[in-house]
């Protein structure tokens, strides 16, 4: 399993450099609702399951595309953690 913390490191660093957001941007946070806001399209959200496919090895349950989780970095985290302990459990 990949902690949650550096799952979050490497999400917003992403975000982050794919989306240029600004780093003295006030507003961009962890917590952030990136669609509502303006930070991820609809183009961004294909590219960040791409992301979490090449980077963690796992691919988003539409269950999970569609929570309220997946609207920030670190409901994200969360789902892409969550994804990689079950991933390593199964292998086991």
């Amino acid at each position: 399993m990949i902690p949650q913390s550096i799952v979050a490191n490497r999400i917003e660093a992403f975000v982050r450099s794919q989306f240029e957001i600004d780093p003295n941007d006030d507003g961009f946070n962890r917590t952030v609702d990136l669609f509502e806001l303006g930070y991820v399209d609809s183009v961004g959200f294909a590219e960040l399951l791409a992301f979490f496919a090449e980077e963690f090895g796992v691919e988003v349950p539409e269950e999970d595309l569609l929570s309220e989780g997946f609207l920030s970095i670190d409901g994200m985290a969360g789902i892409v953690s969550r994804l990689t302990a079950d991933a390593e459990a199964r292998s086991a």
